[in-house]
């Protein structure tokens, strides 16, 4: 018996150390040197203890007065930070800076606020962090943490003037290049959760057009649909979350705008599927409204739009709301203000336990169904 006890203690002092270890290496620093930051882990990753919480936190966000269609906090009372969270290869091989704007209220009495990550448009072509800045200023303005980041955009054949003239292998590496990048984003930011302010069972993914493609990735597309989509995709271009990020945080829900689109083939289930708000048009001519090729060439992956997701998350019973124009065109005529207040007052119910799927045209609700 004396024997046993002895060697429990001696596995319970190795495991001790191994996890004070891991707890006690650096954060990530991309600005110092040429040390990738996803080689460092700034704490052990949450068990499932981390989030006993989330209702009550849930609770209290949703009573505050914070977080829904006023801005609490001016503009002047912000504080930005701008870095780099990543260093990667393009689909040049060329390796290249990924950088993030950080903006949230300065001196905040609420030290663990919900934070939103935006991804930005451009057809994986075009773009940068700052259309999104817009819509980040909203939130940090009612009191959120927020960030806007760059990702490595570009596929060999494709460009603005002749965007079907690529392949669906490059399409799906480029939306592979971008979910990685994602990743990254977020492990920095989870790993500076405490000096960021940042409530890690609070995460929401904000994006617009190709940030939506991206986002919807990450939350449904995992390494083995990838694997059907593109043979060797893995072994080509590394894992697609490879410090496991996911286990990092919580995420809540998609917010979307400028179309939506998820790949066919995602693991998209009753089970899986997150409360999504969607902005398109009907006559989007740049991802289709229901089902079809992205950016609508023929040689490229299938993806699913705002009406057809909403309406397997009508059968699934997950909240939603879809907000459309019947209008041809990709834009939206929708103003950021108003994008961003929608946005607000449908995380605002989903902490309320007010559950809804909600349908309206332009400015007008069509239907308004709540659900258990």
């Amino acid at each position: 018996m004396l024997y046993k006890i002895c060697i429990r203690l001696v596995i319970i002092s190795i495991s001790t150390f191994v996890l004070v270890s891991c707890a006690s290496k650096s954060q990530p620093d991309p600005d110092g040197g040429t040390t990738d930051p996803l080689d460092t882990i700034a704490f052990p990753f949450p068990d499932t203890t981390a989030f006993a919480s989330l209702n009550k936190s849930d609770s209290i966000f949703g009573s505050s007065a914070r977080f829904g269609d006023v801005d609490i906090f001016p503009e002047s009372a912000l504080a930005g930070k701008t870095g780099v969270y990543n260093k990667a290869n393009d689909y040049t091989g060329k390796a290249i800076n990924l950088d993030f704007s950080f903006l949230a209220p300065a001196q905040d009495t609420l030290k663990k606020r919900p934070f939103v990550l935006f991804v930005h448009e451009g057809a994986f072509i075009y773009g940068t962090l700052d259309n999104e800045m817009g819509k980040a200023k909203y939130f940090a303005q009612k009191g959120f943490a927020t960030a806007s980041i760059n990702y490595r955009l570009g596929f060999a054949g494709g460009s603005e003037s002749n965007i079907c003239g690529s392949n669906k292998q490059e399409l799906i590496r480029t939306i592979y290049r971008a979910v990685q990048d994602t990743y990254a984003a977020l492990f920095y930011f989870t790993s500076n959760a405490e000096t960021l302010g940042i409530d890690v069972s609070q995460i929401f993914l904000a994006g617009s057009s190709a940030g939506n493609i991206t986002i919807s990735a990450l939350a449904y597309t995992k390494e083995a649909d990838f694997e059907v989509l593109h043979p060797g995709i893995v072994k080509l271009l590394g894992a697609l979350d490879p410090h496991q990020t996911a286990k990092r945080f919580k995420l809540r829900a998609l917010l979307t705008s400028l179309g939506y689109g998820l790949l066919k083939g995602s693991s998209f289930s009753a089970v899986t599927a997150k409360p999504t708000i969607f902005f398109q048009r009907t006559g989007d001519n740049v991802l289709p409204y229901e089902n079809g090729p992205l950016f609508f060439c023929s040689s490229y992956p299938v993806i699913s739009g705002a009406k057809a997701t909403s309406d397997t998350l009508v059968k699934f019973n997950v909240p939603f709301e879809l907000n459309y124009e019947k209008e041809t065109g990709h834009l939206l005529s929708f103003p950021d203000a108003y994008i961003s207040q929608r946005y607000a007052l449908f995380v605002k119910r989903f902490w309320k336990k007010d559950y809804r799927q909600i349908v309206s045209e332009k400015y007008t609700v069509i239907s308004d169904k709540k659900i258990n």
